[in-house]
Protein backbone atom coordinates (compact mmCIF):
# COMPACT_ATOMS: atom_id res chain seq x y z
CA UNK A 1 0.00 0.00 0.00
CA UNK A 2 0.70 3.50 -1.27
CA UNK A 3 2.07 6.06 2.06
CA UNK A 4 0.26 8.96 2.02
CA UNK A 5 2.58 10.57 4.32
CA UNK A 6 5.34 12.14 2.32
CA UNK A 7 8.70 12.59 4.14
CA UNK A 8 7.62 11.45 7.39
CA UNK A 9 10.94 12.39 9.29
CA UNK A 10 10.19 11.33 12.54
CA UNK A 11 11.01 14.35 14.66
CA UNK A 12 10.98 14.13 18.60
CA UNK A 13 7.83 16.25 19.12
CA UNK A 14 5.23 15.27 17.09
CA UNK A 15 4.05 17.44 14.30
CA UNK A 16 1.85 20.10 14.23
CA UNK A 17 -1.42 19.00 12.82
CA UNK A 18 -2.97 21.73 10.74
CA UNK A 19 -6.14 21.60 8.99
CA UNK A 20 -7.33 23.99 6.84
CA UNK A 21 -10.99 23.21 6.81
CA UNK A 22 -13.64 25.49 4.92
CA UNK A 23 -15.32 26.85 7.60
CA UNK A 24 -12.57 26.75 10.42
CA UNK A 25 -8.75 26.80 11.06
CA UNK A 26 -7.23 24.67 13.42
CA UNK A 27 -3.93 23.65 14.82
CA UNK A 28 -2.97 20.40 17.01
CA UNK A 29 -0.25 19.05 18.22
CA UNK A 30 -0.17 15.50 20.65
CA UNK A 31 3.30 14.27 22.69
CA UNK A 32 3.89 10.62 23.89
CA UNK A 33 4.73 11.29 27.78
CA UNK A 34 5.53 8.36 30.03
CA UNK A 35 3.36 5.86 27.28
CA UNK A 36 0.07 8.15 27.75
CA UNK A 37 -0.88 10.36 24.87
CA UNK A 38 -1.28 13.95 25.61
CA UNK A 39 -2.55 16.97 23.78
CA UNK A 40 0.12 19.31 24.50
CA UNK A 41 -1.57 22.37 22.23
CA UNK A 42 -4.34 23.39 20.11
CA UNK A 43 -5.70 27.01 18.61
CA UNK A 44 -8.41 27.34 16.00
CA UNK A 45 -9.90 30.21 14.58
CA UNK A 46 -13.16 30.32 12.35
CA UNK A 47 -12.69 31.51 8.64
CA UNK A 48 -15.07 34.79 7.83
CA UNK A 49 -17.99 34.26 5.77
CA UNK A 50 -16.33 36.99 3.21
CA UNK A 51 -12.71 35.35 2.44
CA UNK A 52 -14.78 31.41 2.36
CA UNK A 53 -14.78 31.58 -1.49
CA UNK A 54 -11.85 34.33 -2.68
CA UNK A 55 -8.97 32.03 -2.93
CA UNK A 56 -6.87 35.08 -2.88
CA UNK A 57 -7.97 36.28 0.20
CA UNK A 58 -8.87 32.86 2.13
CA UNK A 59 -4.98 31.90 1.56
CA UNK A 60 -3.70 35.69 3.07
CA UNK A 61 -6.56 34.87 6.10
CA UNK A 62 -4.64 31.30 7.05
CA UNK A 63 -0.99 32.68 6.49
CA UNK A 64 -1.59 35.22 8.46
CA UNK A 65 -4.13 33.58 10.96
CA UNK A 66 -1.68 30.44 11.42
CA UNK A 67 1.26 32.77 12.29
CA UNK A 68 -0.96 34.13 15.12
CA UNK A 69 -2.18 30.55 16.63
CA UNK A 70 1.60 29.78 16.44
CA UNK A 71 2.36 32.09 19.02
CA UNK A 72 -0.97 31.93 21.42
CA UNK A 73 -1.07 28.11 21.10
CA UNK A 74 2.26 27.37 22.80
CA UNK A 75 3.15 24.54 20.15
CA UNK A 76 6.56 23.06 20.72
CA UNK A 77 8.40 23.36 17.37
CA UNK A 78 7.35 24.47 13.48
CA UNK A 79 7.60 21.17 12.12
CA UNK A 80 3.57 20.32 11.01
CA UNK A 81 1.73 17.79 8.75
CA UNK A 82 -0.77 19.09 6.52
CA UNK A 83 -4.21 17.82 5.03
CA UNK A 84 -5.17 17.98 1.81
CA UNK A 85 -8.74 20.08 2.08
CA UNK A 86 -11.26 17.64 1.48
CA UNK A 87 -13.35 20.40 -0.37
CA UNK A 88 -10.22 20.51 -2.60
CA UNK A 89 -9.94 16.77 -3.58
CA UNK A 90 -11.65 14.45 -5.66
CA UNK A 91 -11.95 10.57 -4.77
CA UNK A 92 -12.59 8.35 -7.69
CA UNK A 93 -12.93 4.27 -7.31
CA UNK A 94 -11.12 1.92 -9.75
CA UNK A 95 -10.63 -1.80 -10.93
CA UNK A 96 -6.99 -1.91 -11.86
CA UNK A 97 -5.26 -5.41 -12.91
CA UNK A 98 -2.91 -6.95 -10.42
CA UNK A 99 0.44 -5.08 -10.82
CA UNK A 100 2.86 -3.84 -7.96
CA UNK A 101 3.07 0.03 -6.96
CA UNK A 102 5.05 1.17 -9.84
CA UNK A 103 3.17 -0.23 -12.47
CA UNK A 104 0.06 1.61 -10.71
CA UNK A 105 1.33 4.89 -10.46
CA UNK A 106 2.69 4.82 -14.00
CA UNK A 107 -1.16 3.56 -14.99
CA UNK A 108 -2.99 5.74 -12.84
CA UNK A 109 -3.03 9.40 -15.23
CA UNK A 110 -4.43 7.49 -17.90
CA UNK A 111 -7.03 5.21 -15.92
CA UNK A 112 -8.22 8.62 -14.60
CA UNK A 113 -8.33 10.52 -17.68
CA UNK A 114 -12.45 11.21 -18.51
CA UNK A 115 -13.01 10.42 -14.80
CA UNK A 116 -12.08 13.19 -12.67
CA UNK A 117 -13.32 16.54 -13.14
CA UNK A 118 -9.78 17.67 -13.46
CA UNK A 119 -6.92 16.89 -16.03
CA UNK A 120 -4.61 14.44 -14.15
CA UNK A 121 -1.59 15.48 -15.65
CA UNK A 122 -2.00 18.34 -13.67
CA UNK A 123 -3.25 17.51 -10.50
CA UNK A 124 -1.23 15.80 -7.26
CA UNK A 125 -2.13 11.92 -8.02
CA UNK A 126 -2.48 9.38 -4.31
CA UNK A 127 -4.03 6.14 -4.18
CA UNK A 128 -4.78 3.11 -2.20
CA UNK A 129 -5.45 -0.51 -2.86
CA UNK A 130 -8.11 -1.27 -0.58
CA UNK A 131 -8.53 -4.73 -1.58
CA UNK A 132 -8.65 -7.38 -4.01
CA UNK A 133 -11.83 -7.81 -5.93
CA UNK A 134 -13.03 -10.31 -9.11
CA UNK A 135 -14.54 -9.23 -11.97
CA UNK A 136 -15.93 -11.76 -14.64
CA UNK A 137 -13.89 -13.73 -12.65
CA UNK A 138 -10.56 -12.09 -13.11
CA UNK A 139 -8.95 -10.68 -10.22
CA UNK A 140 -8.38 -7.06 -9.91
CA UNK A 141 -7.28 -4.39 -7.40
CA UNK A 142 -9.98 -2.23 -6.05
CA UNK A 143 -7.89 1.43 -6.65
CA UNK A 144 -9.19 4.18 -4.17
CA UNK A 145 -7.50 7.30 -6.16
CA UNK A 146 -7.61 10.55 -4.47
CA UNK A 147 -6.81 13.93 -6.50
CA UNK A 148 -6.35 17.61 -6.11
CA UNK A 149 -5.29 20.15 -8.78
CA UNK A 150 -1.60 20.88 -8.29
CA UNK A 151 -1.64 24.43 -8.68
CA UNK A 152 -3.98 24.17 -5.06
CA UNK A 153 -1.75 21.98 -3.39
CA UNK A 154 1.38 24.59 -3.90
CA UNK A 155 -0.56 27.09 -2.63
CA UNK A 156 -1.69 25.38 0.45
CA UNK A 157 2.30 24.43 0.65
CA UNK A 158 3.36 28.10 -0.21
CA UNK A 159 0.80 29.76 2.75
CA UNK A 160 2.14 27.14 4.81
CA UNK A 161 5.43 28.86 4.23
CA UNK A 162 4.51 31.81 4.38
CA UNK A 163 2.73 31.12 8.15
CA UNK A 164 6.44 29.99 8.85
CA UNK A 165 5.73 26.22 8.77
CA UNK A 166 8.37 23.68 8.23
CA UNK A 167 6.00 20.99 6.17
CA UNK A 168 7.26 17.46 6.57
CA UNK A 169 4.59 15.89 5.21
CA UNK A 170 1.20 15.89 3.24
CA UNK A 171 -1.91 13.56 4.04
CA UNK A 172 -5.43 13.66 2.95
CA UNK A 173 -8.42 14.07 5.06
CA UNK A 174 -10.26 10.15 5.22
CA UNK A 175 -6.22 8.67 6.29
CA UNK A 176 -6.02 11.28 8.94
CA UNK A 177 -9.57 9.80 10.66
CA UNK A 178 -8.62 6.38 10.12
CA UNK A 179 -5.18 7.31 11.75
CA UNK A 180 -7.03 9.33 14.56
CA UNK A 181 -9.13 6.36 15.63
CA UNK A 182 -6.90 3.98 14.85
CA UNK A 183 -5.26 5.18 18.40
CA UNK A 184 -8.81 5.59 19.89
CA UNK A 185 -10.47 2.50 19.50
CA UNK A 186 -7.47 0.44 20.73
CA UNK A 187 -9.63 -3.79 21.85
CA UNK A 188 -10.22 -6.92 19.74
CA UNK A 189 -13.71 -5.46 19.66
CA UNK A 190 -12.56 -2.56 17.40
CA UNK A 191 -10.37 -4.51 15.82
CA UNK A 192 -12.72 -6.86 13.85
CA UNK A 193 -15.31 -4.57 13.43
CA UNK A 194 -16.03 -2.01 9.92
CA UNK A 195 -16.76 1.02 10.72
CA UNK A 196 -18.29 3.87 8.28
CA UNK A 197 -16.61 7.43 9.15
CA UNK A 198 -19.25 9.59 8.24
CA UNK A 199 -17.56 13.08 8.23
CA UNK A 200 -20.06 16.09 7.96
CA UNK A 201 -18.61 18.87 7.23
CA UNK A 202 -19.23 22.61 5.59
CA UNK A 203 -19.10 22.40 2.09
CA UNK A 204 -19.65 18.88 1.76
CA UNK A 205 -19.09 15.17 3.47
CA UNK A 206 -16.64 12.60 2.93
CA UNK A 207 -18.30 8.39 3.90
CA UNK A 208 -14.87 6.73 4.72
CA UNK A 209 -15.17 2.45 5.34
CA UNK A 210 -12.53 1.00 6.99
CA UNK A 211 -11.59 -1.69 9.03
CA UNK A 212 -8.68 -2.37 11.44
CA UNK A 213 -6.88 0.54 9.99
CA UNK A 214 -7.01 -0.20 6.56
CA UNK A 215 -9.56 2.29 4.22
CA UNK A 216 -11.39 0.30 2.04
CA UNK A 217 -13.73 2.56 0.41
CA UNK A 218 -13.85 6.60 0.16
CA UNK A 219 -16.70 9.02 -1.16
CA UNK A 220 -16.97 12.54 -1.25
CA UNK A 221 -20.66 13.92 -1.22
CA UNK A 222 -21.55 16.98 -2.08
CA UNK A 223 -23.93 17.98 0.87
CA UNK A 224 -23.11 19.58 4.06
CA UNK A 225 -23.59 22.08 6.53
CA UNK A 226 -23.63 25.23 4.17
CA UNK A 227 -26.67 23.28 2.64
CA UNK A 228 -28.94 23.05 5.59
CA UNK A 229 -28.11 26.32 6.70
CA UNK A 230 -29.65 27.01 3.16
CA UNK A 231 -32.91 25.16 3.43
CA UNK A 232 -33.13 26.80 6.82
CA UNK A 233 -32.58 30.61 5.34
CA UNK A 234 -34.93 29.88 2.30
CA UNK A 235 -37.96 28.08 4.67
CA UNK A 236 -37.64 30.38 7.26
CA UNK A 237 -37.03 33.76 4.98
CA UNK A 238 -34.53 34.77 6.82
CA UNK A 239 -30.41 35.61 6.09
CA UNK A 240 -28.13 32.93 5.51
CA UNK A 241 -25.83 34.48 8.12
CA UNK A 242 -28.56 34.63 10.92
CA UNK A 243 -30.06 31.09 9.70
CA UNK A 244 -26.68 29.92 10.72
CA UNK A 245 -26.12 31.67 14.06
CA UNK A 246 -29.79 29.85 14.89
CA UNK A 247 -28.91 26.53 13.86
CA UNK A 248 -25.24 27.05 16.01
CA UNK A 249 -27.84 28.37 18.59
CA UNK A 250 -30.11 25.01 18.74
CA UNK A 251 -27.28 23.23 18.77
CA UNK A 252 -25.84 24.66 22.05
CA UNK A 253 -29.43 24.38 23.43
CA UNK A 254 -29.33 20.75 22.58
CA UNK A 255 -28.15 19.98 25.90
CA UNK A 256 -26.43 21.84 29.24
CA UNK A 257 -23.09 21.58 29.31
CA UNK A 258 -21.64 19.53 32.40
CA UNK A 259 -20.28 21.67 35.37
CA UNK A 260 -16.57 22.02 35.46
CA UNK A 261 -15.56 20.01 37.91
CA UNK A 262 -17.16 16.73 36.79
CA UNK A 263 -15.52 14.79 34.36
CA UNK A 264 -16.36 13.52 31.11
CA UNK A 265 -17.65 10.12 30.55
CA UNK A 266 -15.96 7.10 29.62
CA UNK A 267 -15.77 6.02 26.22
CA UNK A 268 -18.48 3.97 25.26
CA UNK A 269 -18.00 0.31 23.88
CA UNK A 270 -19.03 0.52 19.83
CA UNK A 271 -22.36 -1.35 18.99
CA UNK A 272 -24.86 -0.56 21.36
CA UNK A 273 -26.57 1.29 18.64
CA UNK A 274 -28.84 5.13 19.25
CA UNK A 275 -28.40 4.98 22.94
CA UNK A 276 -24.48 5.75 22.54
CA UNK A 277 -24.89 8.43 20.46
CA UNK A 278 -28.03 9.48 23.00
CA UNK A 279 -25.20 9.29 25.55
CA UNK A 280 -22.02 10.27 24.11
CA UNK A 281 -23.21 13.73 22.40
CA UNK A 282 -23.78 16.77 24.15
CA UNK A 283 -24.24 20.10 22.75
CA UNK A 284 -20.89 22.75 21.92
CA UNK A 285 -20.52 25.32 23.99
CA UNK A 286 -22.68 28.86 24.04
CA UNK A 287 -19.68 30.55 24.36
CA UNK A 288 -18.37 30.18 20.91
CA UNK A 289 -18.30 33.26 19.55
CA UNK A 290 -18.50 34.30 15.28
CA UNK A 291 -16.65 36.65 13.28
CA UNK A 292 -18.86 38.74 10.66
CA UNK A 293 -18.80 38.73 7.09
CA UNK A 294 -17.48 42.12 8.00
CA UNK A 295 -14.39 40.76 9.65
CA UNK A 296 -15.46 42.55 12.56
CA UNK A 297 -15.44 41.94 15.89
CA UNK A 298 -16.42 38.26 17.18
CA UNK A 299 -20.10 38.15 18.80
CA UNK A 300 -20.66 35.44 21.43
CA UNK A 301 -23.67 33.46 21.03
CA UNK A 302 -24.56 33.29 24.51
CA UNK A 303 -27.57 35.52 25.19
CA UNK A 304 -28.38 37.31 27.97
CA UNK A 305 -30.44 35.31 30.05
CA UNK A 306 -33.29 38.24 29.64
CA UNK A 307 -33.71 37.67 26.43
CA UNK A 308 -33.18 33.32 26.36
CA UNK A 309 -35.47 32.25 24.49
CA UNK A 310 -38.07 29.64 26.27
CA UNK A 311 -38.11 25.86 25.97
CA UNK A 312 -41.35 25.56 24.44
CA UNK A 313 -39.59 28.35 21.61
CA UNK A 314 -36.81 26.22 20.98
CA UNK A 315 -38.64 23.54 20.58
CA UNK A 316 -40.51 25.18 18.21
CA UNK A 317 -37.67 26.66 16.19
CA UNK A 318 -36.01 23.45 16.55
CA UNK A 319 -38.92 21.52 14.73
CA UNK A 320 -38.75 24.38 12.28
CA UNK A 321 -35.19 24.04 11.22
CA UNK A 322 -35.44 20.31 11.17
CA UNK A 323 -38.50 20.60 8.80
CA UNK A 324 -36.29 22.72 6.54
CA UNK A 325 -33.84 20.31 6.24
CA UNK A 326 -35.36 17.30 5.73
CA UNK A 327 -34.80 17.46 1.85
CA UNK A 328 -31.29 17.93 2.06
CA UNK A 329 -30.75 15.48 4.95
CA UNK A 330 -32.88 12.82 3.29
CA UNK A 331 -30.14 12.89 0.02
CA UNK A 332 -27.45 12.76 2.33
CA UNK A 333 -28.76 9.00 3.29
CA UNK A 334 -29.72 8.11 0.23
CA UNK A 335 -26.33 9.09 -0.64
CA UNK A 336 -24.84 7.26 2.46
CA UNK A 337 -26.90 4.13 1.68
CA UNK A 338 -25.42 4.27 -1.99
CA UNK A 339 -21.75 4.32 -0.43
CA UNK A 340 -22.82 1.44 1.89
CA UNK A 341 -24.41 -0.68 -0.85
CA UNK A 342 -21.25 -0.34 -3.05
CA UNK A 343 -19.06 -1.26 -0.31
CA UNK A 344 -21.09 -4.32 0.65
CA UNK A 345 -21.54 -5.43 -3.05
CA UNK A 346 -17.95 -5.00 -4.04
CA UNK A 347 -16.69 -7.11 -0.42
CA UNK A 348 -19.29 -9.58 -0.37
CA UNK A 349 -18.51 -11.06 2.47
CA UNK A 350 -18.38 -7.67 5.17
CA UNK A 351 -20.76 -5.58 5.69
CA UNK A 352 -20.80 -1.53 7.30
CA UNK A 353 -21.50 -2.35 11.42
CA UNK A 354 -21.51 0.48 13.02
CA UNK A 355 -21.54 4.54 12.12
CA UNK A 356 -19.06 7.11 13.74
CA UNK A 357 -19.61 11.07 12.80
CA UNK A 358 -16.81 13.15 12.78
CA UNK A 359 -16.69 16.80 11.54
CA UNK A 360 -18.35 20.20 12.62
CA UNK A 361 -21.62 19.40 12.11
CA UNK A 362 -21.74 16.26 13.87
CA UNK A 363 -22.26 18.24 17.09
CA UNK A 364 -25.86 18.74 16.06
CA UNK A 365 -27.28 15.75 17.71
CA UNK A 366 -30.51 15.08 16.22
CA UNK A 367 -28.74 15.19 12.13
CA UNK A 368 -26.69 12.41 14.00
CA UNK A 369 -29.25 10.92 14.77
CA UNK A 370 -31.56 10.89 12.15
CA UNK A 371 -28.98 9.21 9.55
CA UNK A 372 -28.60 6.50 11.64
CA UNK A 373 -32.21 5.87 12.57
CA UNK A 374 -32.87 6.14 8.78
CA UNK A 375 -29.27 3.48 7.84
CA UNK A 376 -30.13 1.22 10.91
CA UNK A 377 -27.09 1.06 12.02
CA UNK A 378 -25.01 1.10 15.57
CA UNK A 379 -24.05 4.58 15.75
CA UNK A 380 -21.56 6.73 18.03
CA UNK A 381 -19.92 10.43 17.83
CA UNK A 382 -16.12 10.13 17.61
CA UNK A 383 -14.15 11.60 19.94
CA UNK A 384 -10.33 11.65 19.14
CA UNK A 385 -9.86 12.92 22.32
CA UNK A 386 -11.44 9.79 24.35
CA UNK A 387 -8.09 8.29 25.01
CA UNK A 388 -5.93 10.82 25.68
CA UNK A 389 -4.52 11.78 29.04
CA UNK A 390 -6.65 14.47 31.11
CA UNK A 391 -3.58 16.67 32.25
CA UNK A 392 -3.59 18.99 29.59
CA UNK A 393 -2.67 22.90 29.25
CA UNK A 394 -4.84 23.60 26.85
CA UNK A 395 -7.52 25.90 28.08
CA UNK A 396 -11.25 26.52 26.36
CA UNK A 397 -9.83 29.32 24.43
CA UNK A 398 -8.42 27.06 21.67
CA UNK A 399 -11.77 25.81 20.95
CA UNK A 400 -11.67 22.97 22.58
CA UNK A 401 -13.86 21.84 25.56
CA UNK A 402 -12.72 18.65 27.18
CA UNK A 403 -15.93 17.82 28.96
CA UNK A 404 -17.93 17.55 25.11
CA UNK A 405 -16.90 15.54 22.70
CA UNK A 406 -15.05 16.62 19.97
CA UNK A 407 -15.37 15.42 16.44
CA UNK A 408 -14.72 18.11 14.51
CA UNK A 409 -11.06 18.18 16.02
CA UNK A 410 -10.44 14.36 14.44
CA UNK A 411 -8.26 15.50 11.17
CA UNK A 412 -5.79 17.70 13.09
CA UNK A 413 -5.37 15.38 16.01
CA UNK A 414 -5.23 12.62 13.43
CA UNK A 415 -2.33 14.66 11.44
CA UNK A 416 0.08 14.99 14.65
CA UNK A 417 -0.67 11.24 16.12
CA UNK A 418 0.00 9.69 12.46
CA UNK A 419 -0.77 6.37 11.55
CA UNK A 420 -1.90 4.04 14.45
CA UNK A 421 0.61 0.75 15.37
CA UNK A 422 -0.73 -2.64 14.71
CA UNK A 423 -4.22 -2.66 17.20
CA UNK A 424 -3.90 -4.69 20.16
CA UNK A 425 -5.77 -8.02 20.18
CA UNK A 426 -6.39 -8.09 24.32
CA UNK A 427 -10.38 -7.23 25.14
Amino acid sequence: MMSFVRNWLGPKTNPIGVDFGSDSLKLAQVANVKGEWRLIAAASADVPSHVRHDAAARMEFLANTTRELLVQGGFSGRTAMLALPAASMFIQHLRLPKMDEEAIRRTLPWEARGKLPIDPSRALLRHHIAGEVYVEQEPKNEVILMAAGRELVDQFLATASRARLDVVGMNVEPKAIIDCFGHVYRRKTDLEMTTCFVDLGSGGSRAIVARAGHMLFARCIPIGGEHLTQAVARAMDMKYEDAKLLRMRLCSAQGAARPANEPAPAPPPPGEGLAILNASLAASSAARTYQDAGGGPATALASSPAAAPTQDELSAQMAQVQQACREPLNKLVEELNLCRRYFEATFGGQAVERLVFVGGEAKHRWLCQHIAREMGLAAQVGDPLARMGRVSDVGMESGIDRRQPQPNWSVAIGLSLGPAPAYETSH
